[in-house]
């Protein structure tokens, strides 16, 4: 009889710990998951809050209308449709046929879910619908505008300027586009071109040499030598099943890391991966955002990947110059640009500039903040004086501004198995400078050399952020 006592008692300590865990997964998900959850367009909530509430104007930084809810109920956009175009991803449209955009992401502000019980009780009184909060995000329409024309004809691609300082986006656009004002026009084309997919947050590309960014914070970190080291670059490297090669057939010969940067040299990177090891490089990506589930409270980030099983090494080897298993999106590139900007700090990233109610008053929004410290302050300081020397001298000078330092990595990265297609063309990278403190991130797909056709595409964008003040 005691044991059987013994035993029921047991049972019923599993069964509370199994409760109080779920409670504690409930809670947790809630609060993490729940925004993403409630503006689902599936969620019904919305659709009946829409016949309800009208919804509130959504303007970028400056003012300028991005949507509003004209008098016979219908959303509408600008009347430019090059600037519909820019900003249709970000904006995203009423029936939320784009995921994640501020239409519905943002729901709660524009359709009167922040409303609190008194501001319900003013509305009573007020003639007319109820009316949601008008919200200002924090990217600039001319900037997306412009930006998009950068990537018109393209096969595809992405543009994203970031305040490494306080992480506001300040230009998010992709490309193929759509006009949210014809959106059946699209839907209906019988073309499945990914007109809506945001390649900003949700494509998923290798990045190539842009990640040796993050192989080159690895070896710091680790190997106290490397600032002394040198290495000896023949063009190719042998592994076990494949061989890594340097673009156009090049020999760098004997160079430093530094250099080795600065040039983009691919078997010297892929002979640190091989002497740092998985381990140590896949903490270093870790720490840089890669395998992260990023939950930013104002927008939806697809997440990066660094291989963590079945990594032999010609994997290990290809990990190091951006290649193989690797896939990261244009959004978490420029926030990595900006972290190494911003002494090795990831600022999280807003788009919310303000909310504003009926009544006139400022709703509380969430601060800026850090995300998360990818790098010490020394290694940031050192990466960045690479990234400054690839601009300068390197791989990277067509993103040079006049009288500003920018400082970038390009990538030039292989999507296909037998090489056949050309190879998706990037530019990370920063202006170092307080009054300018820009990040910004350009990947263009099948566009070929990063420093030919993504590092010019930079310059015109960060030039023109900087004309305009920011």
């Amino acid at each position: 009889m005691r044991g059987l006592r013994r035993n029921i008692r047991l049972l019923a300590l599993i069964l509370s710990v199994m409760f109080g865990a779920l409670a504690v997964y409930f809670v947790y998900s809630v609060s993490f998951y729940g925004g993403r959850w409630f503006a689902s367009a599936y969620n019904p909530r919305l659709a009946a809050q829409k016949q309800r509430v009208v919804a509130g104007d959504l303007a970028d930084r400056t003012g300028t209308l991005l949507a509003r809810t004209a008098t016979d109920g219908a959303r509408t956009y600008p009347p430019t449709v090059s600037v519909r175009q820019a900003v249709s991803h970000v904006v995203g449209d009423n029936g939320g046929v784009v995921a994640n955009g501020a239409e519905t992401f943002l729901a709660e502000y524009l359709l009167g879910f922040k409303s609190s019980a008194l501001e319900r009780v003013y509305a009573l009184f007020t003639d007319g619908p109820s009316r949601g909060d008008d919200v200002r995000l924090t990217i600039d329409a001319d900037l997306c505008e412009y930006a998009a024309k950068q990537l018109r004809g393209k096969h595809g691609g992405a543009i994203v300027v970031l305040n490494y300082k306080t992480g506001e986006i300040l230009c998010s656009t992709s490309y193929p586009d759509f006009d949210p004002r014809d959106i059946n026009a699209t839907m209906n084309s019988g073309r499945d071109n990914g007109a809506f997919v945001n390649r900003a947050t949700q494509g998923q590309y290798p990045p190539g040499s842009a990640f040796k960014i993050v192989t080159t914070a690895s070896a710091l970190e680790n190997m106290p030598e490397m600032l002394g080291r040198t290495f000896h670059c023949t063009g190719q490297m042998v592994v076990q099943h494949s061989t890594i090669t340097e673009a156009a057939q090049q020999v760098h010969g004997t160079l430093s890391i530094k250099k080795a940067f600065a040039n983009s040299c691919n078997t010297a990177y892929g002979a640190l991966a091989l002497e740092l090891g998985y381990a140590k490089l896949a903490r270093t990506s870790s720490a840089f955002g890669f395998g992260d589930n990023f939950l930013f409270k104002e927008i939806v980030v697809y997440n990066s990947q660094y291989p963590t099983n079945n990594q032999n090494r010609d994997d290990l080897a290809w990990s190091g110059v951006g290649q193989g298993r690797v896939l990261t999106t244009p959004l978490h590139m420029a926030l990595i640009a900006g972290a190494i900007a911003n002494d090795g700090v990831m600022m999280e990233p807003k788009l919310m500039l303000s909310a504003t109610t009926t009544q006139g008053t400022s709703r509380s929004l969430s601060p800026i903040r850090a995300h998360k410290r990818v790098a010490s302050s020394e290694v940031a300081g050192e990466i960045k004086e690479y990234m400054i020397e690839c601009v300068r001298s390197g791989t990277g000078t067509g993103a040079r501004i006049r009288n500003l330092t920018v400082a970038g990595k390009t990538g030039s990265a292989e999507h296909s198995d037998d090489k056949s297609i050309p190879t998706h063309a990037w530019f990370v990278g920063f202006i170092d400078s307080d009054k300018h403190p820009l990040a910004i991130a350009v990947v263009v797909e099948r566009g070929g050399s990063g420093g030919g056709v993504a590092a010019p595409i930079a310059q015109k964008v960060l030039a023109r952020a900087v004309e305009k003040g920011y």
